[in-house]
This record gives C-alpha cells, sequence and structure tokens, in this order.
C-alpha cells in the first residue's frame, strides 16, 4: 500500500496491539467526571472535573500467530505500546466466530494514570485464539492463514452459525483521594459467557444444563444454559439461540 498527497495516518496497521492479530480498530478515549456545582439561585458557579480514566478497546482479525490471547483468569493488568504511567485493567476479553466470516476477537480495558505500584496480577498472555483445527478445510487460500467461519466447531443440536466467548472482570474502582484521582482499584468476580447459534437439526437443548462446543478452545465447554430460544425467520432455516455462564466454582461441579 502506497499513500499519496497529504501526509496523514492511513488505517490501524501503525496502532497498538493487545494480542497478535492483524489489527481492525484500536481507540483510547480519555475522559474525566463532570461535578457541576450550583448556588443559591440554581445556577452552575463551579466545575469540578476530577477521576480521570481512559477507556482502550481494540479488535483483531485472528492469524496463525495469534497464540497470545489475554487470560483474565490469570489477572487484569496489562502492557500497551504507547501508553506510559499508571495501571491498565482489562474488563473484557471476547472471541467470534460466524458463518462465512473471519474469527475475530476483541479487548477493553481501561486506564488509570494516576494509579502507581506494581501490585497486582497481570493478565495472562497465553490462550491460543487460533482454533479450531481447519486443516482439512481447502477454501481457504493460502491455506492455514487464518481461521474461517465455524468450520470444525460442532454441536449435537444443530450447525453452528455462530460462537461468541467472552471474559469479564468486574473493576471496583476505590474512592478518589482528595484531589481527584482514582489510586487503586479491585478486579474480581471473574466469569465467562458463551452465545452460540445454531441451524437446529436436534432437540433444543434444555436450560440449566451443560452446554459446550466440541472443536472449540478449552474455555468453550462447562457452561450453564441460562437461555435457549427457537427462531423461526423467512427463507430461513429454523434455529437455536443459547447463552449460557461459567464461572471457576463450577470447574468442581
Amino acid at each position: 500500500m502506497n499513500r499519496y498527497g497529504q501526509s496523514i495516518t492511513w488505517g490501524p496497521s501503525t496502532a497498538p496491539a493487545l494480542f497478535t492479530g492483524s489489527i481492525l480498530s484500536y481507540s483510547y478515549r480519555d475522559a474525566r467526571t463532570r461535578q457541576l456545582i450550583e448556588d443559591a439561585t440554581s445556577d452552575y458557579a463551579a466545575l469540578v472535573q476530577h477521576s480521570q480514566k481512559a477507556d482502550i478497546n481494540f479488535e483483531a482479525r485472528i492469524t496463525e500467530a495469534s497464540t497470545d490471547f489475554l487470560d483474565l483468569s490469570m489477572g487484569a493488568k496489562i502492557v500497551v505500546s504507547g501508553v506510559t504511567g499508571g495501571t491498565i485493567l482489562a474488563t473484557r476479553a471476547i472471541e467470534r466466530w460466524q458463518l462465512l466470516q473471519p474469527k475475530t476477537a476483541s479487548i477493553q480495558a481501561t486506564h488509570y494514570p494516576d494509579m502507581t505500584g506494581e501490585s497486582g496480577a497481570s493478565a495472562g498472555a497465553t490462550l491460543g485464539a487460533f482454533t479450531p483445527d481447519q486443516s482439512d478445510l481447502d477454501i481457504v487460500l493460502p491455506g492455514g492463514e487464518l481461521i474461517y467461519g465455524t468450520y470444525g466447531l460442532g454441536h449435537a443440536a444443530g450447525v453452528v452459525h455462530g460462537l461468541t466467548l467472552e471474559q469479564q472482570l468486574t473493576i471496583t474502582e476505590d474512592d478518589p483521594s482528595p484531589d481527584g484521582k482514582i489510586l487503586g482499584a479491585a478486579s474480581h468476580a471473574y466469569l465467562r459467557t458463551i452465545q452460540l447459534d445454531l441451524l437446529a437439526t436436534g432437540a433444543i437443548p434444555a436450560t440449566g444444563t451443560v452446554l459446550g462446543v466440541s472443536g472449540g478452545p478449552d474455555h468453550a465447554s462447562g457452561y450453564r444454559i441460562e437461555s435457549a430460544e427457537l427462531k423461526f425467520t423467512t427463507a430461513k432455516g429454523k434455529m437455536y439461540a443459547l447463552a449460557g455462564v461459567w464461572i471457576p466454582a463450577l470447574e468442581a461441579a
């Protein structure tokens, strides 16, 4: 790719990467909390801006090099190239498979510029996102470059048309300091959720039962079904939409 004319930054290729993949988008939104103080006539007499923090969003297409996707069960702290000072805590890590589309994944995180110190565990960059095994899929040329569609994923109730796995962490911030800065926070309440869309070929799974997807990564199993929806649409086959949840306590259940 060559650029001509005006000198601008084109595309996301130079953006920071939160895991290895083909970058689709990156954003960093710095903001402060607004507090308006009224006087005796109910007009605004003062403006206070405090509790500075920044939202980070990153999305990339999964490639054969995507072996470092974040494992938030290990911790929340991450490092982002170009973001200096303070602490960055990841809150969401999402993987998406969709029929006839490349697999994508995204990360949501928050940068606390006034939160210093080295305490707290880091997120693991250990999950291999290049799943399932598609070595027999011969429609992607050249082969082995990306995960395409839902080939290799399976469920007894139907053909997988879409799968979303999401890791979530709750971040509870400390009360602001007297000078309006966020100096500390706790990450806790790790859970995973699953969204599974199936072209129905069998009986719909019951709520409360265990849901897993064959061919998927290790963290695509052991969920408890919260909702099971039957859907009929014009010019489309009967579909099931399943949603489930997993928490670490279910590991031994």
